[in-house]
């Protein structure tokens, strides 16, 4: 029989404690790394943002605004654990994660729709009357609410039950973590575990980037995943004055030229690289302006870093999953200022994507850093005498990284560089699932 993990740290020589982490990531990118996680223990506070603003909550964002959910349903469903024979969550996590058709008529998808709503869907088999009412009660809040915006004529296609349900909840309860909350209750995730997003809000949350030559990309989605045609916006927007990028039009749209047109569907197969490398990525409101002063970093997050042992930033999307985490007021001021957190730890990703092009390692680090300090400043906490390694302590990199490791000049900057074994799939470097729980493993306990 294994023993319960103990530990005892410098700080704690007379004590055994538990180790905890805290996890700064996106959605998709880290999913993969949640087993490992959560085999070092259940005592892991997830933190993501709330600017996705593509696919199925694009829609959602169209016609009722609000935070982004779409990050936040990806780790909840990944989140549910699945036993031998434990048909009924197998049923939950497979009616959470499906997604109504892509293709097919409106009419279809709509009656698709409604066959879930009323309960009468292949995918509601399994799960228990009890269970079932209850989810259904907030899929049937969520198509009221639909009908009452008629005139916007929402469209199911491509839409995420997940989200359905979770926005249906939001709206129920007026609070997104009380929609979490259910979620956990229902789909039984371990009450240790815990995912919070990076700020308290109700109301949209957006974001920019500023590129090196001053052009300005709005919107989440169109900063990872910007089309030729998407480039070209950002032409014309350069071309205008510095106060009044956009025109009178835009600017009548009620939710903002952020979200004026859907993101639903868009074509991986049309991104284009970005023209500059990201400076900066900063919070905007409903009219595209910067937000001053920006919002402060959900109180639970900043709980999460002053009690936790170690603080992971993950792999995913640099500037679009990882930086609107730090950028925060308060976030790098409860970094700096935790005397539980220590060790904090960068996984680097094993490939460049289109937001970090031509980066090495150190440039990884580098924007970690600059995030924090811009959090700093916002904090009235700004101070240049902050070493780099109390942002970052240790970065684990793969044997088989297509990102070039200048391994010493990080070394300088106090960080330690750990290798691990990486694998290939689809053609890119991934991490080793057994490889990196050993690594994280020596660091961690």
């Amino acid at each position: 029989m294994t023993e319960p993990i103990s530990i005892v740290t410098k700080d704690h020589e007379n004590s055994s404690i538990e180790p905890s982490l805290v996890v700064i990531s996106g959605g998709t990118a880290c999913n993969s790394m949640v087993d490992v996680f959560q085999s070092l223990t259940p005592n892991v506070s997830y933190i993501l943002g709330l600017s996705d603003n593509g696919g199925s909550t694009s829609e959602i964002l169209r016609v009722f605004g609000g935070p982004g959910i779409g990050d936040i349903r990806s780790r909840l469903v990944r989140l549910i654990k699945i036993e031998e024979n434990d048909y009924e969550r197998i049923a939950l996590r497979n009616l959470l994660s499906y997604r109504l058709p892509i293709e097919g008529s409106e009419l279809d998808i709509k009656c698709e729709w409604l066959e879930v709503v009323e309960g009468t869907h292949r995918l509601w088999n399994g799960i228990s009357s009890e269970k079932k009412e209850i989810i259904r009660g907030f899929l049937v809040n969520l198509q009221t609410e639909i009908l009452k915006r008629a005139h916007k004529k929402f469209n199911f296609r491509n839409g995420s039950i997940g989200n359905f349900f979770l926005t249906g909840a939001r709206i129920f309860f007026g609070s997104l973590e009380s929609a979490i909350y259910i979620f956990f209750v229902i789909t039984g995730i371990n009450e240790s575990t815990k995912v919070i997003p990076i700020t308290n809000t109700n109301q949209n949350v957006s974001i920019a980037a500023e590129l090196e030559n001053g052009n300005i990309i709005l919107g989440q989605c169109e900063i990872s995943h910007p089309s030729s045609q998407q480039q070209q916006q950002q032409k014309e927007q350069k071309e205008q004055k510095e106060n009044s990028r956009f025109t009178s039009e835009n600017s009548c749209d009620p939710f903002g030229p952020v979200n004026y047109k859907s993101n639903l569907l868009f074509n991986k197969s049309e991104i284009k690289v970005l023209t500059r490398r990201i400076k900066r990525i900063y919070y905007i409101n409903d009219y595209g302006q910067e937000m001053f002063p920006l919002p402060s970093v959900n109180p639970k997050v900043a709980s999460s870093f002053y009690t936790k042992s170690t603080l992971i930033y993950s792999i995913g999307s640099l500037y679009t999953s990882i930086m609107p985490c730090l950028v925060l007021k308060g976030a790098g001021k409860a970094i700096i200022e935790s005397t539980t957190l220590k060790r904090k730890i960068l996984i680097l990703n094993g490939y460049n994507d289109l937001e970090t092009d031509g980066y090495i390692a150190s440039d990884f680090v580098k924007a970690i850093i600059n995030g924090c300090n811009s959090s700093l400043k916002l904090s009235g906490l700004w101070s240049k005498g902050y070493q780099s390694n109390k942002y970052i302590s240790h970065m684990i990199f793969l044997d088989n990284s297509q990102i070039n490791v200048d391994k010493l000049e990080i070394e300088k900057l106090g960080i330690e560089c750990i290798e691990t074994k990486g694998d290939i799939k689809d053609g890119k470097p991934v991490y080793n699932e057994d490889a990196l729980k050993d690594v994280l493993n020596m660091i961690v306990l």
